[in-house]
């Protein structure tokens, strides 16, 4: 049997080679299935290896690395909505129509990805960085910019967190949009949009078709001192490791 060392270092190698499993996306074209299950191969080779999933050995601060789905799927947010569907085939249609809508033409591309995890205060914040118009030319005869580039980082923030049978449970409160360090802020609807708490959870409840309160889990299924694994309610894969340069300074206030 292949060593942790050596399943993390193949790990990281899938992750590195396909963009964080983005380039799996069957939607884009249905190529790499081998990388995919050989991910899935790699981590289930890795689980029996895990140390003992509890508060202390997941809290912190982590960044994703790998995701079988789209990347933002991650976020407590979308965790909730598919949960609130009920059905794996809808959410699936759902989050591809979403990546169509803010993905098309490379008008919007997702980077980094991650979430701070607090048992003390039963929370979870969680990011992800937005890049609006990173690349806008002339196609074939474009040699500059036709648009500046611009985002932000979407922060949720989820409270009434709790570890039972390795499985976290949570509760979406609210989300904002912040602005990122050498990335200009979302022109006219700055003010606006950018640096204030929306209230999730309270517009949730007043529309018709949610019957419950935005809440979601995701199961722990390997956990060491640098890596953690998790799935979500179909299974989907989220590797995330202990992030060498901050993400959530700005964010936990």
């Amino acid at each position: 049997m292949e060593d942790r060392k050596d399943l993390k270092a193949l790990i990281y190698k899938v992750s590195a080679a396909t963009d964080r499993g983005q380039r799996m996306n069957a939607m884009i074209a249905p190529v790499y299935k081998e990388k995919s299950l050989e991910m899935r191969k790699l981590v289930e080779s890795l689980k029996p290896l895990s140390d003992k999933i509890t508060q202390s050995s997941i809290e912190g601060e982590w960044e994703l690395i790998y995701s079988s789905v789209e990347l933002f799927r991650s976020s407590p947010f979308f965790l909730a909505i598919e949960k609130a569907l009920n059905n794996k085939t809808k959410s699936d249609l759902f989050f591809k129509l979403h990546l169509l809508q803010v993905g098309s033409f490379g008008l919007s591309t997702v980077g980094r990805v991650g979430q701070y995890i607090d048992f003390n205060k039963g929370e979870m914040i969680s990011s992800f960085d937005t890049t609006i118009f990173g690349l806008t030319t002339i196609p074939i005869i474009g040699w500059f910019k036709l648009l500046p580039t611009f985002g932000g980082r979407v922060i949720t923030l989820a409270k009434g967190l709790q570890l039972n049978d390795n499985i976290i449970s949570m509760e979406l409160e609210k989300t904002k949009v912040i602005q990122v360090d050498g990335l200009g802020r979302i022109p006219i609807l700055d003010s606006i949009l950018m640096e204030r708490w929306y209230p999730v959870k309270t517009i949730w409840k007043l529309l018709p078709w949610n019957k419950e309160s935005p809440n979601c889990e995701i199961k722990v299924i390997y956990v060491d001192e640098d890596l953690r694994v998790i799935e979500d309610m179909y299974g989907a894969l989220f590797i995330y490791i202990r992030t060498s340069i901050p993400l959530f300074n700005e964010s936990k206030n």
